[in-house]
């Protein structure tokens, strides 16, 4: 997997931003074929799951502060707020545009 530096700074297929959640919010993040996310929480608590097709949870995840969660999977993927929850997201869209 290609990950640029330059490209993450132009802003070429990827966002930079903030997570703030409220205790007991909820952030739905849909990752495409190539993509990749990256949430890293500073304060407060989280849980990260992705539910697999049928009922069963194929993943769940409480990331401590300051360790960095790489979601490399296509899929979607829900972050619940145990507590007030501040952290950084950054998403690198799948797919070969040129931009």
């Amino acid at each position: 997997m290609q990950f640029s530096m330059l490209n993450l700074l132009a802003g070429r297929q990827h966002q930079l931003g903030a997570l703030v959640l409220m205790r007991g919010e909820t952030y739905i993040e849909t990752i495409e074929e190539g993509g990749m996310a990256v949430f890293l929480v500073l304060r407060g608590t989280a849980t990260v799951s992705r539910q697999r097709n049928g009922a069963t949870v194929g993943l769940h995840l409480t990331p401590r502060r300051g360790e960095p969660v790489w979601l490399t999977s296509p899929g979607t993927y829900c972050v619940v707020a145990k507590d007030h929850v501040v952290g950084v997201r950054m998403l690198r869209m799948g797919g070969s545009s040129d931009l």
